[in-house]
């Protein structure tokens, strides 16, 4: 029987992130916003909160809490300031693929830095054909004396530009009929790695988004990440970890869009009382209130599978099908309420908005879920 009720260690991780965007987050958002500079300092302050090593073992630097655990802190900082929960997302993704597939000299080598923050990471999976190995700009690798030479580029990598290390996924066998995927581990100061313009995003700004060239770019066969051609798995395994954290993020930004419509309803007044107390108001608030709370309870069983170690990848893709539906409604109904206010720029719901849209669409394709979900019941 699982039991939604957070234990103490839990709580007391929640009620720090809370702090911590409170303290950190919410003097910042706006500007971050409008100006879209990467926050280093609040990296580095979430790096000194043992934010960036939640998950990693205690033996390599980590907090060694669970997925509960991080989830919780994610839809925390989500509340205020999404963007910098996406660049903690991506950072994590690509420590984790590091600590579930690495050899022991990588883990080593890689992890205790990661969570101190002296390494920050980016995950580097999508490409601009219709499927990685596929079309002129696709990443391929090849064996050459001892080495692996990568050519290409991957497209809109998150952290890009900022990342000490990308975790990349490269087409090993282009002539293959099925073009499996093998990954590795490349430090963003190897010759013939460069990173593309900073793409301008609607939302999440704040987490740089850029393309990241491969040209000629050697690494040594212990940059290997896994088995050859065993990258495939690895990252479906990430990107359904992925759609799990970003359903936090979903739920933080609708929460946070329902508290300020709600204070908001309390305080404008028509024909002679606050408009919270009319009824149409209120089915608005009701309707929000209860896509989160629902969205809330899947994100906290799959983050208890994960943890658990059980399959997830169903009860993620369930998740990220429901907040792609509902993700953006709530920012619609919570617009609404606040009518004409609420579209104004100095109000926090337009921002909220641009960001619950990258949270529900930047990521895989838009059949990922369905096609997950129908598989699995079949």
């Amino acid at each position: 029987m699982m039991n939604f009720e957070l234990t103490e260690e839990q709580q007391l991780i929640g009620q720090s992130a809370r702090e911590f965007a409170k303290e950190y987050l919410d003097p910042i958002a706006a500007d971050l916003d409008h100006g879209g500079a990467f926050p280093q300092a609040i990296v580095d302050q979430l790096a000194g909160h043992d934010f960036l090593g939640l998950l990693l073992p205690e033996d390599l630097g980590g907090a060694g809490a669970g997925f509960v655990a991080y989830v919780t802190v994610v839809e925390a900082l989500s509340r205020s300031c999404p963007a910098v929960a996406s660049i903690l997302n991506n950072h994590t993704l690509a420590a984790q693929a590091i600590a579930q597939w690495g050899k022991d000299g990588q883990r080593k080598q890689y992890l205790p830095a990661m969570a101190k923050g002296a390494r920050l990471g980016a995950l580097a999976v999508y490409e601009n054909g219709a499927a990685p190995g596929i079309g002129p700009d696709a990443l391929l690798a090849s064996r050459q004396d001892g080495k692996y030479v990568l050519n290409g580029t991957k497209a809109y990598v998150r952290n890009a530009g900022a990342a000490d290390l990308y975790v990349v996924f490269a087409t090993l066998e282009p002539s293959a009929e099925k073009k499996a995927q093998t990954a590795f581990l490349v430090e963003a100061r190897t010759p013939g790695l460069t990173v593309g313009p900073k793409l301008e995003t609607m939302g999440l700004k704040g987490c740089p988004v850029a393309h990241v060239i491969f040209s000629n770019v050697a690494v040594d066969a212990e940059a290997l990440l896994g088995d050859e051609n065993g990258g495939s798995r690895l990252a479906g395994r990430l990107l359904s970890l992925g759609s799990v954290a970003e359903a936090a993020q979903t739920i933080g930004i609708g929460k946070a869009a329902v508290r300020h419509a709600a204070e908001y309803a309390k305080q404008r007044v028509q024909f002679g009382r606050p408009i919270a107390t009319l009824q149409a108001i209120q089915t608005l608030l009701a309707e929000v209130a209860t896509d989160s709370h629902l969205a809330w309870l899947g994100v906290q069983r799959t983050a208890q599978l994960i943890e658990d170690g059980e399959a997830f990848e169903a009860d993620a893709a369930m998740v990220k099908a429901f907040l792609a539906r509902f993700g953006a409604k709530m920012l619609i109904d919570t617009c609404q309420i606040e009518g004409g206010f609420g579209y104004s720029e100095f109000m926090p719901l337009p921002r909220l908005f641009r960001d619950i849209a990258g949270t529900t669409l930047l990521d895989s394709p838009a059949d990922f879920p369905d096609r997950l979900i129908a598989e699995a019941i079949a």
